[in-house]
Protein backbone atom coordinates (compact mmCIF):
# COMPACT_ATOMS: atom_id res chain seq x y z
CA UNK A 1 0.00 0.00 0.00
CA UNK A 2 1.57 3.31 -1.03
CA UNK A 3 2.26 5.94 1.59
CA UNK A 4 0.64 8.88 -0.15
CA UNK A 5 -0.27 10.89 2.93
CA UNK A 6 -0.22 14.62 2.45
CA UNK A 7 2.12 16.03 5.08
CA UNK A 8 1.37 19.73 4.55
CA UNK A 9 -2.00 21.46 4.72
CA UNK A 10 -1.21 23.50 1.60
CA UNK A 11 -0.91 20.31 -0.49
CA UNK A 12 -4.37 18.98 0.44
CA UNK A 13 -7.00 19.67 -2.22
CA UNK A 14 -10.59 20.47 -1.38
CA UNK A 15 -9.96 21.23 2.29
CA UNK A 16 -12.61 23.98 2.34
CA UNK A 17 -15.40 21.52 1.49
CA UNK A 18 -14.40 18.76 3.91
CA UNK A 19 -17.07 17.36 6.21
CA UNK A 20 -16.02 17.53 9.91
CA UNK A 21 -15.97 13.73 10.36
CA UNK A 22 -14.62 12.76 6.96
CA UNK A 23 -11.32 11.15 6.06
CA UNK A 24 -10.31 14.46 4.48
CA UNK A 25 -10.84 16.23 7.84
CA UNK A 26 -8.62 13.67 9.59
CA UNK A 27 -6.00 14.16 6.88
CA UNK A 28 -6.11 17.94 7.42
CA UNK A 29 -5.88 17.45 11.18
CA UNK A 30 -2.84 15.17 10.82
CA UNK A 31 -1.13 17.66 8.51
CA UNK A 32 -1.81 20.56 10.89
CA UNK A 33 -0.46 18.60 13.86
CA UNK A 34 2.65 17.67 11.89
CA UNK A 35 3.25 21.29 10.88
CA UNK A 36 2.87 22.55 14.45
CA UNK A 37 5.21 19.81 15.71
CA UNK A 38 7.84 20.81 13.15
CA UNK A 39 7.46 24.49 14.07
CA UNK A 40 7.89 23.72 17.80
CA UNK A 41 11.02 21.65 17.15
CA UNK A 42 12.47 24.40 14.96
CA UNK A 43 11.76 27.01 17.63
CA UNK A 44 13.38 24.85 20.32
CA UNK A 45 16.51 24.33 18.21
CA UNK A 46 16.71 28.09 17.61
CA UNK A 47 16.48 28.79 21.36
CA UNK A 48 19.28 26.34 22.15
CA UNK A 49 21.44 27.75 19.35
CA UNK A 50 20.89 31.30 20.61
CA UNK A 51 21.86 30.33 24.16
CA UNK A 52 25.06 28.67 22.90
CA UNK A 53 25.71 31.65 20.64
CA UNK A 54 25.38 34.15 23.50
CA UNK A 55 27.90 32.19 25.56
CA UNK A 56 30.40 32.12 22.68
CA UNK A 57 29.86 35.85 22.06
CA UNK A 58 30.66 36.58 25.72
CA UNK A 59 33.91 34.61 25.52
CA UNK A 60 34.82 36.21 22.17
CA UNK A 61 34.23 39.71 23.54
CA UNK A 62 36.16 38.92 26.72
CA UNK A 63 39.27 37.62 24.93
CA UNK A 64 39.18 40.61 22.57
CA UNK A 65 39.45 43.10 25.44
CA UNK A 66 42.70 45.05 25.63
CA UNK A 67 44.15 43.22 28.64
CA UNK A 68 43.84 39.81 26.92
CA UNK A 69 44.41 40.79 23.29
CA UNK A 70 48.08 39.72 23.28
CA UNK A 71 47.41 36.27 24.72
CA UNK A 72 47.56 33.46 22.15
CA UNK A 73 46.21 30.63 24.32
CA UNK A 74 45.13 29.96 27.91
CA UNK A 75 46.15 27.38 30.47
CA UNK A 76 43.46 25.33 32.18
CA UNK A 77 43.75 27.50 35.32
CA UNK A 78 43.31 30.69 33.31
CA UNK A 79 40.38 29.15 31.47
CA UNK A 80 38.80 28.15 34.79
CA UNK A 81 39.13 31.78 35.96
CA UNK A 82 37.42 32.93 32.76
CA UNK A 83 34.61 30.46 33.52
CA UNK A 84 34.34 32.04 37.00
CA UNK A 85 34.04 35.47 35.38
CA UNK A 86 31.37 34.12 33.03
CA UNK A 87 29.35 32.65 35.90
CA UNK A 88 29.60 35.91 37.89
CA UNK A 89 28.65 38.18 34.98
CA UNK A 90 25.09 38.66 36.32
CA UNK A 91 25.92 39.20 40.01
CA UNK A 92 25.33 42.99 39.91
CA UNK A 93 21.96 42.55 38.23
CA UNK A 94 20.97 39.91 40.81
CA UNK A 95 21.88 42.28 43.65
CA UNK A 96 19.75 45.03 42.05
CA UNK A 97 16.79 42.67 41.74
CA UNK A 98 17.07 41.49 45.34
CA UNK A 99 17.58 45.04 46.69
CA UNK A 100 14.62 46.45 44.78
CA UNK A 101 12.11 43.79 45.87
CA UNK A 102 12.63 43.53 49.64
CA UNK A 103 9.55 42.05 51.28
CA UNK A 104 7.68 41.65 48.00
CA UNK A 105 7.33 38.79 45.57
CA UNK A 106 9.52 38.81 42.50
CA UNK A 107 8.16 39.69 39.09
CA UNK A 108 7.86 36.58 36.89
CA UNK A 109 10.60 37.88 34.57
CA UNK A 110 12.99 38.41 37.49
CA UNK A 111 12.15 35.04 39.03
CA UNK A 112 12.86 33.32 35.71
CA UNK A 113 16.15 35.21 35.35
CA UNK A 114 17.26 34.19 38.86
CA UNK A 115 16.27 30.59 38.20
CA UNK A 116 18.25 30.48 34.93
CA UNK A 117 21.36 31.93 36.62
CA UNK A 118 21.06 29.50 39.55
CA UNK A 119 20.62 26.53 37.21
CA UNK A 120 23.63 27.60 35.16
CA UNK A 121 25.83 27.84 38.27
CA UNK A 122 24.59 24.48 39.57
CA UNK A 123 25.29 22.77 36.24
CA UNK A 124 28.77 24.29 36.16
CA UNK A 125 29.51 22.96 39.65
CA UNK A 126 28.17 19.48 39.01
CA UNK A 127 29.39 18.67 35.53
CA UNK A 128 31.27 21.69 34.26
CA UNK A 129 30.31 24.08 31.52
CA UNK A 130 30.99 23.87 27.79
CA UNK A 131 33.25 26.71 26.71
CA UNK A 132 35.37 27.40 23.62
CA UNK A 133 38.70 25.56 23.68
CA UNK A 134 40.98 28.50 24.49
CA UNK A 135 43.89 26.17 25.28
CA UNK A 136 44.43 25.84 21.52
CA UNK A 137 45.96 28.85 19.74
CA UNK A 138 44.10 27.93 16.55
CA UNK A 139 40.73 27.95 18.35
CA UNK A 140 41.53 31.31 19.96
CA UNK A 141 42.23 32.74 16.51
CA UNK A 142 39.03 31.16 15.13
CA UNK A 143 36.95 32.58 17.99
CA UNK A 144 38.45 36.05 17.58
CA UNK A 145 37.60 36.00 13.85
CA UNK A 146 34.09 34.58 14.40
CA UNK A 147 31.41 37.00 13.18
CA UNK A 148 28.75 35.91 15.69
CA UNK A 149 26.72 33.90 13.18
CA UNK A 150 24.84 31.10 14.94
CA UNK A 151 25.08 28.89 11.85
CA UNK A 152 28.89 28.82 12.07
CA UNK A 153 28.98 27.77 15.73
CA UNK A 154 30.06 24.29 14.72
CA UNK A 155 33.48 25.64 13.69
CA UNK A 156 34.25 26.47 17.32
CA UNK A 157 35.48 23.47 19.30
CA UNK A 158 34.02 23.27 22.81
CA UNK A 159 35.51 21.67 25.90
CA UNK A 160 34.04 20.98 29.31
CA UNK A 161 35.59 23.20 31.98
CA UNK A 162 34.83 23.45 35.70
CA UNK A 163 35.12 26.59 37.84
CA UNK A 164 38.56 27.30 39.33
CA UNK A 165 37.40 26.42 42.86
CA UNK A 166 36.72 22.82 41.84
CA UNK A 167 39.93 22.63 39.83
CA UNK A 168 41.95 23.68 42.90
CA UNK A 169 40.07 21.21 45.12
CA UNK A 170 40.84 18.38 42.69
CA UNK A 171 44.53 19.31 42.67
CA UNK A 172 44.58 19.38 46.50
CA UNK A 173 43.00 15.92 46.65
CA UNK A 174 45.55 14.53 44.20
CA UNK A 175 48.44 16.30 45.96
CA UNK A 176 47.57 14.97 49.42
CA UNK A 177 46.98 11.47 48.10
CA UNK A 178 43.34 11.48 49.23
CA UNK A 179 41.51 8.58 47.69
CA UNK A 180 38.49 9.34 45.60
CA UNK A 181 35.09 8.17 46.74
CA UNK A 182 33.68 5.05 45.28
CA UNK A 183 30.99 5.42 42.63
CA UNK A 184 28.32 4.26 45.07
CA UNK A 185 29.26 6.89 47.65
CA UNK A 186 29.28 9.61 44.99
CA UNK A 187 25.83 8.60 43.76
CA UNK A 188 24.52 8.43 47.32
CA UNK A 189 25.83 11.90 48.07
CA UNK A 190 24.49 13.43 44.85
CA UNK A 191 21.03 11.87 44.96
CA UNK A 192 20.49 11.31 48.66
CA UNK A 193 19.71 7.65 48.02
CA UNK A 194 21.70 4.66 49.18
CA UNK A 195 22.92 2.38 46.42
CA UNK A 196 23.37 -1.22 47.33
Amino acid sequence: MPNNKRKRVGKIKGKEKAHPYSRKARQISRAMNKESQIARAKEERAKVAMAHGQKQVWFRDRINEEDLLEQKSWTTEQLAKLVDEYLQRNDEEIEEIEAGRKGRALAPKDALFLQVVETEKKEAKLGGIEVPDLTSAFMVKTLRCWDGDVNSLSTIKLINCKPSEQLQQKRRDVGTGASTKSAEEAIAQATGMVVG
